[in-house]
This record gives structure tokens, C-alpha cells and sequence, in this order.
């Protein structure tokens, strides 16, 4: 298993851990909480999540590979096994800044989409194919998936309809940087385009040109329902508050590679609001059980924080005409209920129910400050490592300093981009000794405001 340490926001210096009060399944006597909190990863961008069988296969861009998860559990990605299927060489066309990789499972194998560039090249699209049914196998490089103009592209996915296999990707008309369209081609096979590109959008209303210059249609993903194929796609410059879903709707049974087939909506689909601001590049699955549908999509930390972002997911349902009603993004301090049939234990514990000398703020948050501190109980039910979940509201990029069972170890709080407003989480993963412990948790100097921590 492979655990996060992330950075927080203020230095935490005095952990004493002895243990924790955990359940490890749904039959314990302890009852684990039956909702979660986003974000389901503290750290992540273009967030690809695909249902298989009885478990999940996740991606998202880590800038210099191409890694996978797998689990059971859609929410326990921070507890998820992992692996780096796939590092370029160096100085290769495909050797930097690698984006937005895919997995799919197609005919009988995995195919991993994904966009690099190199010395003196732009971003183009490439394809590694998996040697057995296991995603976690070894991987064949089978090079770069391009249309003859071979021109600028990234966020490659794919379309099956039927037996026939269409590549969607967000590309440039040209040579110059000033838009992305979204543009479509057939497959003889998953590793190969064999027609010209066709154009399916471009940016035309004022909700996808919002953030500067270039203009942006980009991330398309699939999304099918009854009897529509719809591509849900992003608008507007990443980096800005403005980014955002727009939607593109064909009949499941149509030409998919005549532009006349598909419908545009005018207005966004999925936007800022409720203090979430930029989601966008998002991907679709099923609940555990298959009765519900989950958007995966990443979002910015904060107000204006760009680039920075972290992984979301929240349900969505369909209206009585198949298309996707996605709501409003939901904010970080209301849980959502665990997707149906989630085997997630989570075991929480608001700041309301721990002991402290410390001031408590609306909604028993608790405001920490330097020398300050707070103490809560749990009863470990077998030795091994846990990952801990601190959920409160910083500013500042700090340290912590603890021990457990007498093994001192060193945290870190990121700064949450400046934001004392929004509630950010950081996850650490301990060893934890079996038996009845408590936990102290001392802040040597800066401020937090504590909301509740969790214990998966």
C-alpha cells in the first residue's frame, strides 16, 4: 500500500500516539461513519477513475509517469495500492510533462492513453498496452496515436459503439497556441487512428473562453445513458476560477464522425459554486454495487489557487430525457453520503468531542494557536499502519513534529494556497499499536482551525 505525506498549514509539534480506536470492517462493535468529506485525494489533477469487475482503476497526472491505483473502495484512493507502470526515457518526444492518463479495457487488455512532450516538441499523444487482463502488469510502449495532420494534442479518450472504437482528444487547428477544439476519428484497433480528424467543438460561448488567452475546449470524457452517447468536456482556462463542464450529445446509433450528429449545450453543465471554484476534467463511474453514478472531477484548493488542486467525487443522476444532471459541486465541510455498497470504514472525530483548553469557534470548530492543544481517545483493535485525516482551515506551511509508541516522526501542513476560509485535509500514515491509546495534538506556533479527524 502506498500512503500520502503532504504538506499542511500550521506546525503541529507534539503528536502522542500510543495507538488508535479503529474498526476494520462493517461487523466490528464499533459502527465506522457512513459519509465522507471531499477530497477524496488531498493532491491531484485530471482524475481518471474506471469501474472493473469488483474494483477501481485510478490515474491522474503526476507530471513525470504514468502510476495506477487500484481498490475496492472509490473514496480510499489515499489508502490504495500503487504502482508506476510506465517511466519514460530521457530526452525522448515523450519524456516531459506527462498529462491526463487513461486506462481502458479493451478487448482484453488495458490501454493507457496519455499526452508528453519532449526537447523541442510539443504535446502529442501516446498509447502503452498491458501484457495480461491485470492492470498492474507490465506495459508495452506502442509509441504515439496521431490523425495525418499530426498536430498539438492531449486529453485522448476513447468512444465504443458497438464493435467500432472512435479516439476524442483536445487538440490545436494549427501550429499556434490560441485555441483548443475537441475533435473525433475512428480506430482499426486501440493503439491506431485510421481517418482524418473531424472537428466537434470549438470555444464559441462566452462560459468556455473565460480566463485569458488561449481559449479552451479540452478533457473530453465519455459518458453513455439509454440511447445517448454524451461527451462531457471542459471549458475555459484551467488555471482560472472559470474552468468548467460544457456537454455534447449524439444518439447512440449515429455517425459519430459527422459533425451534424451531435449537439452543443449553450450553457455550462457543472460550474463554480458553494465555495468550490475551477472543477472541471472529470470522470464518471458506478457506485460499487452499479446503482449509482459518481462524477470524478478535480477542483482548485482555493479562490484563485490555479493550478493546485485535489480530487473530488459526488453523486449525479440522469433527467427523463438521458441527460446528466450534475448539481452544484459541493462544499468541503458537508459530507456526502459513501457510494452504495463503498466498503470504507471511516471513523471520525469532531472537534466538538475532543478535550481542549483552546477556544471553540460556530460550529464547534476548534481554533488552535501556539501552545495550545487538543486530546481524544481510540481503542486500536489490531497493531498495523493506518492513514490519519486532518481536516481543518490554515494558512501557513508548517511542521509537526510527534511520536507514537515512542518512535518520534515529522509531519508536514501545506499552506491551503493562502486560504483561511476553506477547509483542506492532509493525510499521514502511522503505525499504530493495538490497545486503548490517547492522542494529543499541540501546536508549537502558527494557527488552525480543527473541524474533525478520521482514521481509514
Amino acid at each position: 500500500m502506498k500512503r500520502s505525506y503532504i504538506a499542511v498549514g500550521v506546525l503541529l509539534a507534539a503528536i502522542f500516539i500510543g495507538g488508535v480506536v479503529f474498526a476494520l470492517n462493517s461487523n466490528s462493535a464499533n459502527e465506522g461513519a457512513d459519509d465522507f468529506y471531499n477530497p477524496v485525494l488531498p493532491d491531484g489533477a485530471d482524475p481518471w477513475m474506471v469501474k472493473h469487475d469488483d474494483y477501481y482503476v485510478y490515474t491522474h497526472t503526476t507530471g513525470g509517469n504514468v502510476t495506477i491505483w487500484k481498490t475496492d473502495s472509490p473514496t480510499s484512493l489515499t489508502e490504495a495500492e500503487s504502482k508506476v507502470i510506465w517511466t519514460p526515457q530521457s530526452g525522448t518526444p515523450n519524456s516531459q510533462n506527462i498529462w491526463a492518463p487513461e486506462i481502458h479495457f479493451l478487448d482484453g487488455k488495458w490501454y493507457v492513453y496519455y499526452a508528453a512532450n519532449g526537447p523541442g516538441t510539443g504535446h502529442r499523444m501516446y498509447v502503452l498496452e498491458s501484457e495480461t487482463e491485470d492492470p498492474f502488469s507490465d506495459y508495452i510502449d506502442r509509441g504515439q496515436i496521431t490523425d495525418p495532420t499530426d498536430k498539438w494534442g492531449i486529453d485522448g479518450t476513447v468512444i465504443e459503439q458497438g464493435k467500432d472504437l472512435y479516439y476524442v482528444w483536445s487538440g490545436w487547428e494549427g501550429d499556434e497556441n490560441v485555441s483548443q477544439y475537441t475533435y473525433i476519428a475512428s480506430m482499426s484497433d486501440p493503439a491506431t487512428i485510421n481517418s482524418d480528424r473531424v472537428e466537434l467543438s470549438r470555444p464559441e460561448y462566452e462560459w468556455e473562453t473565460r480566463g485569458g488567452s488561449p481559449s479552451i475546449n479540452e478533457g473530453p470524457q465519455i459518458l453513455m445513458h439509454d440511447d445517448k452517447i454524451h461527451i462531457v468536456y471542459s471549458g475555459s482556462g484551467s488555471w482560472s476560477d472559470f474552468y468548467n463542464l460544457g456537454i455534447l450529445t449524439a444518439q447512440k446509433d449515429a455517425d459519430l464522425l459527422d459533425p451534424a450528429s451531435w449537439t452543443k449545450k449553450e450553457t455550462p453543465v457543472f460550474e463554480s459554486g458553494n465555495g468550490v471554484f475551477g472543477p472541471g476534467h472529470a470522470s464518471f463511474t458506478k457506485s460499487p454495487d452499479d446503482t449509482e453514478d459518481w462524477i470524478v472531477y478535480h477542483a482548485a484548493k482555493a479562490e484563485g489557487s490555479g493550478w493546485t488542486r485535489n480530487v473530488r467525487m459526488q453523486p449525479f443522476t440522469f433527467d427523463d430525457e438521458g441527460f446528466p444532471d450534475f448539481g452544484e459541486p459541493v462544499a468541503l465541510d458537508e459530507p456526502l453520503p459513501l457510494p452504495s455498497g463503498d466498503p470504507a470504514v471511516i471513523y471520525r472525530i469532531h472537534a466538538a468531542d475532543m478535550e481542549t483548553e483552546a477556544a471553540r469557534e460556530e460550529d464547534d470548530l476548534i481554533r488552535l494557536t501556539s501552545g495550545e492543544s487538543v486530546q481524544f481517545d481510540f481503542t486500536a483493535p489490531k497493531d498495523g499502519s493506518y492513514t490519519l485525516y486532518f481536516y481543518g482551515k490554515n494558512n501557513r506551511e508548517v511542521m509537526l513534529n510527534g511520536s507514537t509508541d515512542g518512535t518520534d516522526f515529522r509531519l508536514y501542513l501545506a499552506e491551503n494556497d493562502g486560504s483561511t476560509e476553506t477547509l483542506s485535509v492532509n493525510t499521514y500514515s502511522l503505525d499504530l499499536k493495538k490497545g486503548s491509546n490517547t492522542i494529543e495534538i499541540s501546536v508549537q506556533n502558527g494557527e488552525t482551525v480543527l473541524s474533525h479527524v478520521e482514521f481509514r
